[in-house]
């Protein structure tokens, strides 16, 4: 009788440690599987390029380089595509035609120039421009960037705008894929012909400053080489420059002041027939535009530009710390691992101590 009893408790025993160690692993599986899931989530971020990568390529660039997508559908015939950079305000980084500026295919019809490779450090707060060009035959127009937006991509959107040096030629218009469109973006400036392309300020620059410089310049940015070829008065260019840059009548008033001019005598330098004396000169009372303009008074416009630069930085630092959360998530895989173990050496060692407990007895019991 006390053999049976002794056969059934070991039995029960044994099934009772099976039960725990089936528990104990499902337990941990599940734990696995979340603690995986979790370290999948950190570690593939929204912005991560190798999750749901586009046809674009992007996935291929990045880091300290410039990237521009060429359309091919629009850019014909060409070889290679060359870079032309600039610091706005200081002068050139790679002179225009130069070799140093070719760009490398990193495939998808996107070209790359790493930065690193060429010994070139842009630095933080201050402003660039760049100029994309196949073979040096055909050419975007100048595009705005800073240190903050290296590794984004510039592309084509299909528009051509007059060429900011020579009215006779042509640019393709371009734009960054990913950067704000206010700030870095083909920029805002007055043709040799007085007309205004692009969109985005440069820093420290107001669509007043814009007129001014544009009044008083003798050069081939100025009002006086605009008259030359673009076949209107003073008047007119002036009004047709003002409206564009959103300014009124009053803001061409106080430029023309600012700048040292006599309003009676503007253009005399470039007209002395006195048949084109309807050229010479600007009168506001024959103005077309209205007295003030959407972007009149407006002297701060480009004022928040570096605040605006700082906080793309810090988002980028954001995004780092979450690729170290990630490794976080995949150390903790590793603890749920070792409890598995940790419970079946437990069990076990119970079920041996407890078979031993019932043979002592059993042999106690024969020696009665």
């Amino acid at each position: 009788m006390f053999k049976k009893i002794v056969s059934i408790a070991i039995a029960a025993m044994m099934v009772a440690s099976t039960a725990a160690i089936a528990a104990s692993a499902a337990e941990t599986d599940s734990a696995a599987v979340a603690a995986a899931e979790d370290s999948a989530a950190v570690a593939a971020p929204d912005g991560d390029s190798s999750v749901g990568a586009d046809d674009s390529g992007s996935a291929a660039v990045g880091g300290n380089s410039i990237s521009f997508q060429v359309d091919r559908n629009i850019w014909k015939g060409f070889k290679k595509v060359y870079c032309y950079l600039y610091e706005h305000g200081a002068g050139e980084i790679i002179t225009w035609g130069s070799n140093k500026g070719a760009m490398t295919e990193a495939g998808n019809d996107i070209f790359t120039f790493d930065l690193d490779k060429k010994g070139i450090t842009l630095e933080s707060g201050k402003q660039y421009g760049v100029i994309f060009s196949g073979d040096w035959s055909v050419q975007t127009c100048d595009l705005i960037f800073d240190s903050s937006i290296v590794g984004d991509t510039a592309y084509l959107t299909g528009d051509q705008v007059e060429n900011n040096v020579n009215s006779e030629k042509k640019s393709y218009y371009v734009k960054w894929k990913n950067a704000d469109a206010s700030k870095y973006a083909p920029p805002l400036c007055i043709t040799s012909i007085g007309n205004v392309i692009g969109e985005a300020l440069w820093a420290g620059t107001t669509r007043y400053d814009m007129l001014v410089n544009f009044i008083k310049s003798s050069g081939t940015d100025g009002l006086s080489n605009a008259l030359k070829f673009n076949g209107k008065s003073v008047q007119q260019t002036l009004d047709d420059t003002a409206k564009a840059l959103k300014l009124g009548s009053d803001d061409i008033e106080k430029a023309i002041k600012d700048a040292g001019k006599d309003a009676s005598k503007l253009g005399e330098d470039v007209f002395t027939d006195p048949a084109d004396k309807d050229k010479i000169g600007w009168d506001k009372s024959k103005s077309s535009l209205a007295a003030t303009g959407e972007s009149s008074g407006d002297s701060s416009s480009s004022s928040g530009d570096s605040s605006s630069n700082s906080g793309s930085s810090s988002s980028s630092s954001s995004g780092s710390s979450s690729s170290s959360g990630g490794s976080s998530s995949s150390s903790g895989s590793s603890s749920v691992s070792s409890g598995q173990e940790t419970t079946i050496f437990f069990v076990f060692g119970g079920v041996m101590l407890a078979a031993a407990g019932v043979i002592f007895l059993a042999r106690k019991r024969r020696d009665f």
